[in-house]
């Protein structure tokens, strides 16, 4: 699957899933084009649950002197990640295999489909007819950041299907982050633990510039 973007020529693998995800993310979906956010030499962007990789690439092919860290836990789908950083020659994506979780938290299940990359979750009902399950290493985001050794990020996007709520309470790394940008999910086991959308959606903005955020209900 070839595409332009902005003057730029881009490649990705054509999976069942690419079609979709490349049009939200050429449709601005994260906002971060619309609201005209500058990127300088050496700026770090983290793409937390960074699917098969096409916001980094694009990110990473507009502003190539940036680093740009795309965090992705399912093994299928950094496969094709890595891939897609191949047929782009991004050399400025780097990936990062593994998941964010609460603290503690040494490996966590996910149920993942079948037939699509990306919607990849632990918070949602497990169906063997249309799901597997893999248990992937974690790391708390502040670990993230000092493995990596970040110590300023200048946008961060999060799409992670839900876990967002338990990964981001107990971090400090947004004092750390100029923008965010992401999704934010709810379904009746999220509600139930007593997780709602507008709180957090609040305690992100009162720690970092909330540039967008995209209310999502998720499957149960």
């Amino acid at each position: 699957m070839i595409k332009e973007f902005r003057g730029q020529k881009l490649e990705f693998m054509d999976t069942k899933t690419a079609p979709q995800l490349v049009e939200e993310i050429f449709s601005d979906n994260y906002k971060v084009f619309e609201k005209g956010i500058e990127f300088r030499d050496g700026d770090v962007i983290v793409d937390v649950g960074a699917n098969e990789g096409f916001f980094s690439i694009v990110i990473a092919k507009l502003f190539p002197k940036t680093r740009v860290i795309a965090i992705e836990p399912i093994p299928k789908t950094v496969a094709t990640l890595s891939k897609n950083i191949v047929l782009n020659s991004t050399l400025n994506v780097e990936v990062f295999p593994y998941c964010v979780s609460a603290p503690g938290q040494k490996s966590v299940k996910f149920i993942v489909s079948k037939d699509f990359s990306g919607g990849s979750t632990s918070k949602c009902t497990f169906n063997p007819e249309h799901h597997y399950e893999v248990e992937v290493p974690a790391f708390p985001l502040d670990q993230v950041f000092d493995i990596l050794r970040i110590d300023r990020c200048r946008l961060m996007k999060m799409d992670i299907e839900g876990a967002e709520y338990e990964v981001l309470y107990p971090s400090s790394v947004l004092e750390k982050t100029d923008y965010f940008t992401g999704e934010l999910h709810t379904n009746l086991r999220l509600e139930c633990e007593g997780r709602r959308m507008v709180g957090l959606a609040s305690w992100i903005s009162n720690r970092t510039q909330c540039i967008h955020i995209a209310p999502c209900n998720m499957a149960e």
